[in-house]
Parts: structure tokens; C-alpha cells; sequence
């Protein structure tokens, strides 16, 4: 299967809200989308793709009610909201192929090849590798409650505090001490440069990749400058 350099994945990341909020107009995100699930595509998440094109299409009709609304209150409560996660959804898509497509130990080996701070490195690794993990505690959360037969509200504020808010504060502190000696253990902090199984160097599917890219995003601004 043919996989993407990290790097590449995260120059993505990085040029996407630089071109969605310097540009004007909707061809931007659509753009952006279509990079995203052609990237989704090569990585053959199918589901994904539809699900994030479904979200897509639900915000893009709440933001359309929320712009022709007279209710001043809706536009200024919820209108940016909508309009700044609407615009994130192309960030999100290849944020999900960061978490769930790409091995911490082939993150870390990316990040070296570039010299990144180490304490950089570490940072962005743990961010990563958090929301699948979280994700998985609040589910052990939730069957626990199930299996003691504890149901909670947010009606019933002291008892949605101390059975469901105090467990995840305390799952929260675990799982980023435990995530961050994990990187520790893999040699996060040794001064002497580690190696990888894996082959990170950028090849040359990602410069052309990227390079194809850039001249659509370059072409886009000049053009809408004018």
C-alpha cells in the first residue's frame, strides 16, 4: 500500500488553515477537502470519507441558517463556532490519519529526521496518541456505570461530578504520565540519535505530492488576489 511520509501529513496540516483563513470564498475548503480525501483515499478509509463529507454537509446547512437567520442572538452564539469547525474539517481529516494510520515510534523517527526539539517531539507525540486512548477510557467509564447500574445526568450535577467528570479528571493525569514514560522508555530523551525500523525519509511521492499541492494552493492566492 502506498503511505505518505508523517512530514508530509503534517506540512498538510500546517498549510491548510493558512490557505482556508488567508483565502476568501469557499473553493478553498473545498480544495483542501478534495486533498483530504484523496489522502484518506490512498490510505483506503472509505467510511471515513463519507462520514466526514456527511459532517461536512450538515455544518456547511447549519452555518447557511445560521447567515440567513435574522436572530442576532443564533449568529453570534453559535455563527463562528460553526464556521471555524467547518473550516477545520480538512485539519481533522488528516489529523485522523496522524492517530490512527501512523506508529508513534514512525512519528518520532519523522520528527528526528528534521532535528525537531526533542521536548517538541514529545509534545506532539503524547497530543496524538491522547484522543484514541481517551477515547477508549471514557468507554471503560461508561460500562463501568452500565455494570453498577448508575445512571447520571447533567440534571443531577453532584452526582454527574463525582461518578463521571472525577473518573475522567483522574483517567486524564494517568494516561499523559503513562503515554509520556512510554516515550521516555522508547529513548525520547537520549542526546545520542536513535534508530528506526521504519523508513521515514520523504520519498519522492511525497515531494511530488506536495509539490502539486503548493502550485494549486500558490495559483489559488495569486489568483484570488487579483
Amino acid at each position: 500500500m502506498i503511505k505518505l511520509n508523517p512530514l508530509t501529513l503534517i506540512i498538510l496540516n500546517i498549510l491548510f488553515p493558512v490557505v482556508i483563513f488567508l483565502g476568501k470564498g469557499m473553493k478553498y475548503e473545498i480544495i483542501c477537502m478534495l486533498i483530504s480525501i484523496v489522502v484518506l483515499l490512498i490510505y483506503k478509509r472509505y467510511l471515513q470519507i463519507f462520514k466526514f463529507i456527511i459532517l461536512y454537509v450538515i455544518l456547511s446547512v447549519i452555518a447557511y441558517i445560521i447567515s440567513t437567520s435574522k436572530i442576532i442572538l443564533l449568529a453570534d452564539l453559535f455563527g463562528t463556532l460553526v464556521y471555524i469547525f467547518l473550516r477545520m474539517i480538512p485539519v481533522m481529516m488528516i489529523a485522523y490519519i496522524l492517530v490512527k494510520d501512523i506508529k508513534s515510534n514512525e512519528l518520532l523517527a519523522s520528527f528526528e529526521q528534521i532535528h525537531l526539539p526533542k521536548k517538541l517531539m514529545l509534545s506532539i507525540t503524547v497530543t496524538l496518541r491522547f484522543f484514541p486512548t481517551y477515547k477508549l477510557e471514557m468507554k471503560m467509564i461508561r460500562e463501568s456505570l452500565k455494570m453498577r447500574n448508575i445512571n447520571i445526568k447533567i440534571t443531577q450535577p453532584l452526582k454527574y461530578l463525582e461518578y463521571w467528570i472525577v473518573p475522567v479528571l483522574m483517567r486524564m493525569n494517568l494516561i499523559s504520565e503513562e503515554m509520556t514514560a512510554t516515550a521516555m522508555t522508547k529513548g525520547i530523551e537520549s542526546p545520542i540519535r536513535r534508530t528506526s525500523f521504519y523508513n521515514v525519509r520523504m520519498r519522492s511521492i511525497d515531494f511530488i505530492f506536495l509539490g502539486i499541492v503548493l502550485i494549486i494552493f500558490i495559483f489559488l492566492l495569486i489568483k484570488g488576489g487579483k
